[in-house]
């Protein structure tokens, strides 16, 4: 009995290795005479947030993760840098142009570029305004909370403090 119960279980979970990801920042590291590398501030996949900052050309460590699809979620820092710092002067928020799936045991990568993510008005394919408030509202809500976020332009306005009433 303990044999057949050993075996369902085994059957039912398919691995005993856990689900991980892992979030890639394929932006190139930047040449100082070209421009600024684009850092990833911050991920969210399914149920699972990437709360340290990836540099270009960088991995980010595995993070445990349940087995499923959906859009992966990122605030790009274009010319930050973590190690110096403060916080970014500027996010754009980006989603993964497809769904990514992590399958049982699986290790999945989380590619984020400009030819894996929308979002980036400098690459020419900004959010639609829809996708970019669920992004600032749903997600990132406290990277946004003082700001409203343009699709459009990729820009964050700050909103004025209420001053109150009288």
């Amino acid at each position: 009995m303990a044999i057949f119960g050993s075996t369902l279980l085994a059957a039912g979970c398919e691995t005993a290795d856990p689900t991980s990801a892992v979030l890639d920042n394929a932006y190139e590291v930047a040449d100082p005479t070209q421009g600024t590398a684009m850092t990833i501030y911050k991920a969210w996949w399914s149920v699972a947030l990437f709360p340290d900052p990836v540099a270009a050309g960088q991995a980010s460590d595995a993070v445990r993760v349940v087995q499923g699809t959906d859009y992966a979620y990122a605030l790009l820092a274009p010319g930050w840098d973590p190690t110096g710092g403060g916080m970014p002067s500027t996010l754009v928020p980006v989603r993964t142009a497809m769904r990514l799936t992590a399958n049982r045991g699986d290790v999945l990568h989380i590619v984020v570029s400009d030819a894996t993510a929308v979002g980036n008005c400098s690459a020419g394919n900004p959010l639609s305004t829809d996708d970019a408030a669920f992004i600032v509202e749903r997600i990132f809500p406290g990277d946004f909370a003082d700001a409203t976020y343009d699709a459009a332009t990729c820009t964050a306005t700050p909103v004025a403090g209420d001053a109150g009433t009288d």
